[in-house]
């Protein structure tokens, strides 16, 4: 299965898109088993995503959450300001 990771600022910028696919084996897949191909497919992403969260159709994810093709994934990374 494909899923899709939408990405943003710092993360989007260094890999120049704002979107990247990860293939993983079967029809769902849990949070941490996509992370886990996010930074096998994308390396120069895996100190942005220290301190990240995820989302999955516009919820906050955890590590356990399952996603299923056709879900909406957002890495959004640490922000700061006030």
């Amino acid at each position: 299965m494909q899923i899709s990771i939408l990405l943003f600022g710092p993360m989007a910028q260094r890999i120049g898109r704002d979107c990247v696919a990860v293939e993983v084996a079967g029809d769902s897949a849990t949070v941490d088993q996509v992370l886990a191909e996010l930074r096998r497919a994308k390396p120069t992403l895996a100190s942005d995503l220290v301190g990240h969260c995820i989302a999955v159709n516009h919820a906050y994810a955890n590590g356990e959450t399952l996603i299923n093709a056709g879900d909406e994934v957002a890495a959004i990374g640490m922000v700061s300001g006030g």
